[in-house]
C-alpha cells in the first residue's frame, strides 16, 4: 500500500502539470496573432531605411578615404576603380530599397519609384553625422534580413575596392631579346565578374 501511495503521489502532480501545460497551449493557440498597426509599420520602414542608408554611406566613405591616399597606381586607374565601386554601391542601395518596398506589398514599378525617391531624399540629407533616431527600433525578421544583407555586401564591395586601390603597380613586362624569334600567344577574352545584390 505504501508503494502505491508513493506512486500516486508522484503521478498525480505530473498529470496535473501535463493538464496545465495542455490548457496553456490551447489558450495560446486561440490567442489572436498580433499584427503591426500603421504607426508600427512606419517605424519599421523608417528604421530600415536609415540602416540601409548608413551601410551605403559608410562603404562610400571608406572608398573615398582610400582614394584620397597617395596610391601606388596611377590616378586614372584609381579613379576608374573608385567610380566602379560607387556605381556598384548605388545599384546595391537601389535594389535594397526596392526590396524593402516589395516586402511591404508594393508592385515592382511602385517599389522602383519608391527606391528612387528614397535615394534622392537621403542624398539631400545623409544619415551619417546626422542626429540619431529618437529611439531604437527592433526590426522584424524580414526587415532585418534586408539590412543584414545590405551591410554584408556593401562592406564586401568597399573592401574589394580598397584592395584594388592599394595594390602595388604591376611590374614591367620583360623586354624580349632582339635576336629572339617573335611568338604569338592567343589571349583569352576576359570575363566580367557579377556584382553582388541583396537578397529579396
Amino acid at each position: 500500500m505504501s508503494a502505491v501511495r508513493v506512486g500516486l503521489a508522484v503521478v498525480v502532480p505530473i498529470l496535473a502539470l501535463a493538464a496545465l501545460f495542455g490548457i496553456i497551449t490551447i489558450v495560446h493557440a486561440n490567442e489572436p496573432i498580433a499584427v503591426a498597426n500603421a504607426a508600427q509599420m512606419k517605424a519599421q520602414q523608417t528604421a530600415t531605411e536609415r540602416d540601409l542608408e548608413r551601410a551605403y554611406e559608410q562603404a562610400v566613405d571608406q572608398v573615398r578615404k582610400v582614394r584620397a591616399l597617395n596610391l601606388a597606381i596611377t590616378s586614372a586607374q584609381a579613379d576608374q576603380i573608385a567610380a566602379k565601386a560607387f556605381t556598384d554601391l548605388r545599384t546595391l542601395r537601389h535594389n535594397a530599397f526596392a526590396s524593402l518596398g516589395q516586402i511591404q506589398a508594393m508592385a515592382t514599378a511602385e517599389a522602383d519609384a519608391y527606391s528612387t525617391a528614397t535615394e534622392t531624399r537621403f542624398d539631400s540629407a545623409p544619415v551619417v553625422g546626422a542626429s540619431p533616431s529618437p529611439s531604437p527600433v527592433l526590426l522584424a525578421p524580414r526587415f532585418y534580413t534586408i539590412v543584414s544583407r545590405m551591410s554584408e555586401l556593401a562592406t564586401l564591395l568597399a573592401d574589394q575596392a580598397t584592395t584594388q586601390l592599394t595594390a602595388p603597380p604591376p611590374s614591367a613586362a620583360p623586354t624580349a631579346s632582339p635576336t629572339a624569334a617573335p611568338t604569338i600567344t592567343p589571349t583569352a577574352r576576359p570575363s566580367g565578374s557579377p556584382s553582388p545584390s541583396p537578397s529579396r
